[in-house]
């Protein structure tokens, strides 16, 4: 029988690759340490964390996102030392210290496996010294109700807010503050989530983000340890022109006019007040693309550049969309805020692997990382994952793999296990040049989102006390 589980291990060269990456970046050791260095007043007893987070790991990977397939399966296996009931509970109450530690602390260990070409987009030649680095929110949305606070009311529940940072030099999602308000704003998390990614080294960064985020305010604490900014604004932002420094047209890679322009952003009055380049990008029939930097020098950082890096950004919606669509971030596991945002951290961490195969597979089939669809790529992940959930032996797993433990050496590994795995069917789609529609009119008095976390505060309050 063992002939067998060796034979069938043998022919998954994704699974193999995506099973070791497992094993080196969820070490027992890692996950316990994140958990006592951030717990708080948590604690363990039965089930530890990293037993918790190897149970919801195998929810999003083989059980889409079933949680109850998954505890039920461990428990049947004995692998579950409490019951699906107490798991659950367990999950609920991870503190959001530890979610956020798991996914920081997590892809540092899986970006000393990127191959040397790297995996993420290809950055302006001018903006190379730094670290362009997109930030945006993102909401957990749709909330079961099956707390009783939440039983019965209208609408959907938001399970609480991410504000997540994305590598353009690498492809991943490499921090994230969250907070279990849903409906809480993205600015007061942006001091968090500068705080951590600035704590995984000292590097120069440029900020790419969205007009929520053009404050002058925010500006300040952009550009401190030697960052810099890349912004959309609105025109309601006040601007007053340089009058020694003319502005400056020109044309875009993509034919549309642009014009740059030298002044200062806010009153005279305003202590934050800053002098800096704005570039606007005329589109007819659409909003102009008004961007903001302190990057004032343009022959070293031409407009064209600025913009294609600004076009980037878009990298993380797409990201928000897989996570959600793909890696089952749509079908939450647990009920309460706690819970969903675990979850969360879990699903962008398997982002971030599903980026470091792609990055294998792109090199050994002589494309882009950009040009391979990481959907198509994770369904045959989960195939092969799933084969061997049912056939092979999980006992087996670790001995089977070959005992790596030092980045150089796997890093090797991987690419002479994954050369030859190649397949067209991983390309993606051509892009569709479709306007999207405009959504419908919510009717008065249907639709809408609750946070979960002020319903449940709102009923904690509402409780009598018991004497």
């Amino acid at each position: 029988m063992e002939g067998f589980q060796v034979e069938l291990m043998a022919r998954m060269s994704l699974g193999q690759a995506v099973l070791k990456l497992f094993e080196y970046v969820l070490d027992s050791a890692f996950l316990r340490e994140t958990f006592d260095e951030n717990r708080g007043r948590c604690y363990e007893r039965e089930l530890g964390f990293d037993r918790l987070v190897y149970l919801i790991r195998d929810a999003l990977v083989i059980d889409h996102g079933s949680g109850r397939q998954s505890f039920e399966r461990a428990e049947a296996e004995g692998g579950l030392a409490v019951t699906v009931q107490n798991a659950y509970g367990k999950l609920g109450r991870v503190p959001l210290e530890v979610s956020m530690a798991l996914l920081s602390g997590g892809t540092v260990r899986l970006g000393e496996l990127l191959p040397a070409a790297g995996g993420g987009a290809t950055v302006p030649e001018s903006l190379r010294a730094m670290k362009p680095t997109v930030i945006d929110g993102k909401k957990i949305k749709n909330a079961a109700k099956r707390l009783k606070a939440l039983r019965g009311l209208p609408g959907k529940m938001l399970g609480g807010k991410l504000l997540v940072a994305l590598s353009l030099e690498t492809g991943l999602a490499i921090a994230m503050n969250a907070d279990q308000d849903g409906e809480r704003n993205d600015v007061p998390l942006v001091p968090g989530l500068v705080g951590q990614v600035r704590a995984l080294g000292p590097a120069a960064r440029l900020w790419i983000a969205d007009r929520q985020f053009a404050d002058l305010k925010m500006w300040e604490l952009l550009t401190e340890d030697q960052d810099h900014f890349l912004i959309r604004c609105t025109r309601h932002l006040g601007f007053v022109p340089d009058p020694s420094r003319p502005a400056q047209e020109g044309t875009g890679r993509e034919g549309r006019r642009y014009v740059q322009e030298w002044g200062y952003a806010g009153s005279q009055a305003h202590p934050q007040r800053r002098y800096l380049r704005r570039i606007t990008l005329f589109r007819p029939g659409e909003d102009d693309v008004i961007l903001a930097t302190d990057l004032l020098d343009e022959p070293s950082y031409p407009a064209t550049d600025l913009l294609a890096a600004y076009l980037q950004r878009w990298g993380i919606e797409r990201m928000f969309q897989q996570v959600t669509e793909v890696l089952e971030l749509r079908r939450l596991i647990g009920s309460t805020p706690k819970a969903m945002i675990l979850q969360a951290a879990l699903c962008f961490l398997l982002y971030n692997l599903i980026q470091v195969i792609k990055a294998y597979v792109a090199a050994d089939g002589g494309k882009q990382p950009e040009q391979v669809s990481g959907e198509l790529l994770f369904r045959d992940v989960r195939v092969e994952l799933q084969t061997w959930a049912r056939f092979g032996d999980p006992s087996l797993a670790l001995k089977l793999l070959p005992p790596i433990s030092q980045p150089d050496p796997l890093r090797h590994w991987l690419a002479e296990r994954l050369r030859g795995a190649w397949t067209d069917r991983w390309l993606k789609a051509p892009a569709n040049k479709r306007r999207p529609s405009k959504h419908a009119p919510v009717p008065q008095g249907q639709g809408g989102h609750s946070s979960v976390w002020r319903l449940l505060q709102a009923a904690r309050q509402q409780a009598p006390r018991r004497p």
